[in-house]
């Protein structure tokens, strides 16, 4: 992300967030993002991401402080939206929105109404020249390659400030 600084973190600040402050998060594939996740936390008008890679596969012998088990404890909500894996969830916290290959986003309700404007245009932008059967079968590689420059381009028109 052009704008926003990756924040890495421990187990023990891990456990300190509250999932009422997730905005988005994604959940690894088998392709494209298969070893991580990005989350991004809202506190008031600040937008803060965070990167946690090494989930599934990591490096040989390379020690990982958090794991997906860790992920799935401290986001139970988003663990089942993950699992649904419906694209309307509108009995949770989050809209799920598929991305290919087993990747996908979850946003939160409270925002998704706004973001899913920023999204669509920048989807419909990467897909401009595509006839209709090819839009349709590139709209989930497109969402994953634009989600997160809609997060700055929502969060600049919004007053956001990321950090």
């Amino acid at each position: 992300m052009n704008e926003l600084n990756l924040h890495k973190l421990s187990k023990s600040e891990l456990k300190e967030i509250n999932e009422k402050d997730v905005m988005f998060i994604t959940n690894p594939g088998r392709m494209g993002d298969e070893d991580g996740l990005t989350f991004i936390m809202r506190q008031d008008k600040e937008l803060t991401i965070y990167r946690v890679d090494g989930l599934l596969y990591g490096r040989r012998g390379e020690k990982v402080d958090i794991t997906l088990a860790d992920l799935e404890k401290q986001f139970p909500k988003w663990l089942d939206t993950w699992k649904q894996n419906k694209e309307k969830n509108d009995k949770g916290k989050y809209e799920y929105l598929y991305m290919g290959f087993g990747n996908g986003l979850c946003v939160d309700h409270s925002i998704y109404k706004d973001y899913i404007n920023y999204l669509d245009s920048l989807v419909e932008k990467c897909l401009e020249n595509s006839d209709k059967e090819e839009k349709e079968s590139l709209k989930y590689a497109a969402i994953f390659n634009v989600w997160k420059e809609a997060v700055i381009l929502m969060a600049k028109e919004k007053g956001y400030i990321l950090k």
